[in-house]
């Protein structure tokens, strides 16, 4: 899981390089959270396809990501890949389910700010799921 971590890091400083500050209310759509749950739930499923929910947890990362400080879509998808590999099949409770996305959210929504502890926080709950560095 050093791989996931490490992608983990590399999302984080695409984010911390992003260009220039931007209003928060500019975020895309707010179907992005729930399309991240759902993704989420879905890795549930041990028979689900692996590379649909790659691609679909993907599309919910980068929709998520604020204008002007999206990570590069090749570091997402690594990512992706990456998370969708150690979650798949487990079993997830719906408070998890919600304490990662939230996670996700707080990292890809920090512009203007450092995305350390956003980082941590997200880490610390990939751990709590069993998914370790």
């Amino acid at each position: 899981m050093k791989r996931l971590v490490c992608a983990l890091l590399l999302l984080g400083g695409c984010l911390i390089s992003g260009a220039v500050c931007q209003d928060k209310s500019t975020a895309k759509g707010p179907e992005a959270i729930p399309k991240l749950r759902s993704t989420l739930q879905a890795l549930k499923d041990r028979g689900a396809p692996r590379a649909t929910l790659s691609r679909q947890l993907t599309e919910a990362i980068l929709l998520l990501a604020e204008s002007g400080h999206q990570p590069s879509r090749s570091a997402v998808t690594n990512f992706a890949e990456e998370l969708t590999s150690a979650l798949l099949g487990r079993q997830l409770m719906d408070p998890q389910v919600t304490a990662l996305a939230q996670a996700m959210e707080q990292v890809l929504r920090s512009s203007g700010t450092t995305t350390f502890i956003p980082a941590c926080q997200l880490r610390e709950t990939l751990v709590a799921l069993g998914v370790d560095a």
